[in-house]
């Protein structure tokens, strides 16, 4: 059988890879279950009419307020006698300060209700989607080089295809693949669930050519993201031969290289010490630039100064980066044994 398909249904066939696909899914549709039922497409004529139940109550007794002098001498005022100031106050601004709003209350003011729009909302969900599929494939990735590491499988699979550089193509390519059928997969069910959402429950909003622009351009970017963590995740497991290194590497850094590198960024009083955080050359890749600033050690400063990075910057460091450390695991496969 072909290598590349071969490594391609073992992959995804995987029953890890079932597992998470299997919660990618879930999660999905936990997350449109919570727009859904939070999002309305307007108060009820029964929450309206308590609404403005609610505002005349206000008004009312802003009015009583503004024709009693006497209005704030009752038990429920005494806090209020208690303020320094409220014996220097006239009473419309002790009606003003106490009761509020000058009797314009409205019935907007009560409701409650939320209602999604698909065109604001829908593409910082999309992008987070793709960003967890990433995460997951990461893991996939890893843990299926290391488990074949641990298990034996990649020295027996050597002894049919000695070509370690095609075995490591196969491999790598199989797990992108998967990669972008997992993120395919899921953008347009939340797509889709999304978008239903919008047309019963709420808003779609303006869905035109720009937005289709601007949407697909963020979208494409954090797919090449999700790629390059998958291939990052494939390549750590290829270097320590378990998938446990190659999680604790990425865990490491997640969880403790950035706090030291914001630190060493204080310590050292750089400017722009955003910059050392790979969180933020993230962001500049995903939403195309990203702006940073600095006011120095002038507080009164009229103006700031100013950093733009760009997704061109942002991008040629990301792909430096994964791409350095798929070179060393492809020299590293190439020159050890599989002992």
């Amino acid at each position: 059988m072909n290598l590349f398909k071969a490594e391609l249904r073992r992959v995804a066939r995987r029953r890890l890879s079932l597992i998470f696909g299997i919660l990618a899914a879930a999660g999905v549709f936990v997350v449109a279950g919570v727009y859904w039922f939070s999002s309305s497409q307007g108060p009820t004529e029964e929450e309206l009419a308590e609404a403005q139940a609610q505002a005349d109550a206000m008004n009312g007794e802003y009015t009583e307020c503004l024709t009693d002098e006497d209005f704030f001498e009752s038990s429920e005022w005494e806090w209020v006698q208690e303020d320094p100031a409220f014996e220097e106050m006239s009473q419309e601004d002790r009606c003003e300060m106490y009761v509020g709003s000058g009797g314009e209350y409205t019935a907007q003011d009560f409701l409650w209700t939320y209602t999604f729009n698909f065109a604001d909302e829908s593409g910082l969900v999309l992008v987070g989607v793709v960003i967890v599929a990433g995460l997951i494939m990461m893991m996939l990735a890893s843990s299926a080089i290391g488990a074949e590491w641990s298990s034996g499988g990649m020295a027996n699979l050597l002894l049919w295809h000695p070509n370690r550089m095609r075995v490591w193509g196969a491999k790598l390519g199989a797990s992108c693949a998967v990669c972008a059928g997992a993120v395919l997969t899921l953008l347009l069910l939340a797509f889709g669930l999304l978008y239903l959402t919008a047309s019963v429950r709420g808003e779609v909003g303006t869905v035109n050519a720009a937005w289709w622009d601007d949407t697909l351009a963020m979208l494409g970017r954090t797919g090449l993201l999700a790629l390059g963590m998958t291939v990052l995740g494939a390549s750590l497991a290829m270097l320590g031969r378990h998938t446990a290194i190659a999680g604790g590497i990425i865990a490491g850094y997640l969880v403790i290289g950035e706090m030291l590198v914001r630190i060493a960024g204080i310590a050292l009083r750089m400017t722009f010490p955003e910059r050392l955080s790979l969180y933020t050359w993230v962001s500049a890749w995903i939403e195309g630039k990203i702006e940073l600033y600095d006011w120095g050690s002038d507080m009164n400063a009229m103006q700031p100064d100013v950093m733009v990075i760009t997704a061109t910057e942002a991008g040629v460091l990301l792909g430096g980066i994964v791409l350095a450390f798929a070179l060393l695991a492809t020299w590293a496969f190439q020159r050890r044994d599989v002992a």
